[in-house]
């Protein structure tokens, strides 16, 4: 295991960057093209907010930092200021720069789950960018969409998901 590098300080902001989601939970009335089966599907941007319980650094391949390195963090999500459930993530280091993240928010109604692929200057918390929504379960079961990253800081970011379902 290594201690906290800058590496590790920058995946573990985008990681809880990912999960920081700012403010309220709404259904839009902006309709998407319909589906397959003919309806329309609607658009929910849900905000919240994060602050970090837990990171961990895995040394993987050769000492030292290097591809194959991971960290893995946990965060609480907040909506208004009260909890609104918990989030996981694991970011891998897949070239010099660059990390691939995963994880899932665990809300009241169900689970939604994202990754993204990030290049960032090593010691650069990496902020603005995207992620993609990737499925979910319980009300979110049919989720797709994206989510937003607009700032970050070592406890935590602003983010903001817009989900089809």
């Amino acid at each position: 295991m290594l201690s906290i590098s800058k590496w590790a300080v920058a995946a573990a902001t985008t990681a809880l960057s990912l999960a920081t989601l700012a403010g309220s939970a709404s259904a839009s009335n902006d309709a998407h093209a319909p589906d397959r089966r003919g309806y329309v599907k609607r658009t929910e941007v849900i905000r919240l907010t994060s602050t970090g319980t837990g990171t961990t650094v895995v040394d993987n391949g050769a000492p030292g930092r290097g591809i194959g390195d991971q960290i893995i963090i946990t965060a609480n999500l907040f909506r208004r200021g009260i909890s609104y459930g918990t989030e996981g993530a694991v970011c891998t280091r897949v070239a010099p720069d660059t990390t691939l993240c995963t994880g899932t928010f665990r809300l009241p109604l169900g689970q939604v789950t994202w990754q993204h692929l990030q290049t960032t200057r090593v010691g650069t918390p990496p902020s603005d960018f995207d992620l993609a929504v990737t499925g979910g379960t319980g009300s979110y079961a049919t989720a797709r969409g994206y989510g937003h990253v607009e700032a970050i800081s070592q406890s935590g970011g602003a983010l903001t998901l817009y989900l089809a379902r």
